[in-house]
């Protein structure tokens, strides 16, 4: 019997697509497929939803246009097993665009779903804030968040596979055992 795979959802809340933030978060997942406790729920393909190019955002004084629009963001979101939510910290939060979005989700709506919310700061004090809002937050949605999801200060940015193989030799075995439990449930 083949088991099946977890479905897998990288939803980067960054504004500028292709950051740094993004690296991370395709470390975390690939760090995590690659361990053997996550044998019993391996990880599929991740599918990348970068909202910087799901909706016009710009920094500049030109109008911005979707880059790459769906009809239909959330259904992804809500579908995943395993939802890795990665930001960086903007004025001691995640970002506005992120709080945008997920605000689109009622109590409840993460039901099912593993999510792993994977922040970036450059302060420790920021980083703690913003990764205990976004775990909140993501809990309040009905999403299973483990306990220790990875923080990371920006200055350590520059080897995201080192930091990811990190956190993940402390923490993938919860990862993996929240998905077993929730794959059980549904």
């Amino acid at each position: 019997m083949t088991t099946p795979t977890v479905s897998v959802v990288e939803l980067i809340g960054n504004p500028r697509a292709g950051s740094r933030t993004r690296a991370l978060a395709d470390a975390v997942v690939a760090e995590l497929s690659g361990r053997p406790r996550m044998a019993d729920t391996p990880l599929g393909r991740p599918r990348v939803l970068e909202l910087a190019e799901l909706v016009g955002v710009t920094f500049g004084p030109r109008p911005a246009r979707a880059v790459a629009p769906l009809d239909d963001p959330f259904a992804p979101v809500s579908a995943a097993g395993l939802l890795v939510v990665a930001t960086p910290t903007y004025k001691g939060t995640y970002t506005g665009l992120l709080k945008i979005f997920l605000d689109q989700f009622r109590q409840g709506d993460l039901s099912g779903v593993v999510a792993l919310p994977v922040t970036v700061a450059a302060s420790a004090d920021h980083l703690a804030s913003v990764t205990a809002a976004l775990r909140d937050l993501l809990a309040e949605l009905g999403a299973d968040v483990p306990s220790r999801p990875p923080a990371v200060l920006e200055s350590r940015l520059a080897a995201p596979a080192e930091v990811a193989a990190e956190w993940a030799a402390w923490h993938a075995g919860e990862v993996a055992d929240l998905l077993s439990r929730v794959s059980a449930a549904r």
